[in-house]
C-alpha cells in the first residue's frame, strides 16, 4: 500500500510554470516526485482551477500530464473520503478534492524548496545581506590589520 492513497496535484504553477491562460515550461522536480508517488501506487488527482469554457484550458492540462508520463486517476473530481468512513461518517460531495497530501505552489509541502522557485524569492535578500556583510568587512578589515600589526609589535617589544 502507498503512503498517500490519494495525492491532489495542482496544476498551473505547480506541475508548470504559472503562465495562466498559456501552459508553462513544465517543472521536472515536481513532475518526477508525482510520477514516483505514482509509481508507488499513489492515485494521481489533477485539481486545478482551470476549465473548458471558450478555450479548453482543462484538456490542455490534462494533456500536459499525459504528455509528461503523468498517469491522472481523476480531475477535479472527489474520490471520497475512505478515512471518514472507516469512522462511520458519510463523506460529503464537497467541493475540495479529499486528498492524503496535497501539491499545491500555493501551499506549504514537501517538495524541495527550489522546486517552487522558493530559491529565487529568497535569493535578492541573500544578495543584500552579502552585500551589507561585505561592507562591513571593507570597513573593519584596515582598523583590524593596523590593531593586529601595532599588537605585534607590542608584543615584540617595538611598539
Amino acid at each position: 500500500m502507498p503512503k498517500y492513497e490519494f495525492v491532489a496535484v495542482d496544476f498551473d504553477g505547480t506541475l508548470c510554470a504559472d503562465t495562466f491562460p498559456e501552459v508553462g515550461e513544465p517543472k521536472a522536480l515536481v513532475i518526477d516526485y508525482v510520477k514516483r508517488l505514482a509509481a508507488e501506487g499513489s492515485k494521481i488527482i489533477l485539481y486545478t482551477s482551470r476549465e473548458n469554457g471558450t478555450r479548453p484550458l482543462l484538456n490542455e492540462a490534462v494533456a500536459f500530464c499525459k504528455a509528461q508520463g503523468i498517469p491522472l486517476y481523476a480531475v477535479n473530481e472527489n474520490p471520497g473520503n475512505p478515512h471518514a468512513a472507516k469512522n462511520g461518517l458519510k463523506h460529503s460531495d464537497g467541493r475540495k478534492v479529499f486528498a492524503d497530501l496535497y501539491i499545491d505552489d500555493k501551499a506549504v509541502n514537501p517538495l524541495a524548496i527550489e522546486a517552487f522557485g522558493a530559491a529565487e524569492i529568497i535569493a535578492p535578500e541573500v544578495q543584500r545581506v552579502s552585500a551589507v556583510l561585505g561592507q562591513v568587512v571593507e570597513t573593519l578589515t584596515p582598523p583590524l590589520w593596523r590593531i593586529a600589526a601595532y599588537m605585534r609589535a607590542v608584543m615584540r617589544g617595538t611598539p
